[in-house]
């Protein structure tokens, strides 16, 4: 059984703003959604509300690299 060969793409597009939008956004999305759950147990009536927004946070953080993105790079 043979594995075909991935070849490296001649525009890697490691300088492109949509390289920096797949890598600091997400990281910046993850850590607000970590400060969020850390929050969320300290504010009261709004805890349930910044729960949720902590799990919407962390959830982007990973749909955008690996959904969204790919996504959209293939409709150009």
């Amino acid at each position: 059984m043979s594995y075909p060969v991935i070849e490296r793409r001649e525009d890697d597009g490691s300088g492109t703003p949509g390289r920096m939008l797949s890598v600091v956004f997400p990281a910046i999305l993850f850590l607000l959604g970590l400060a969020l759950f850390a929050v969320a147990f300290n504010v009261g009536d709004w805890g349930p509300w910044v729960f949720f927004g902590g799990i919407v946070a962390v959830s982007l953080s990973f749909a955008i690299p690996t959904t969204i993105l790919p996504a959209l790079e293939d409709r150009a």
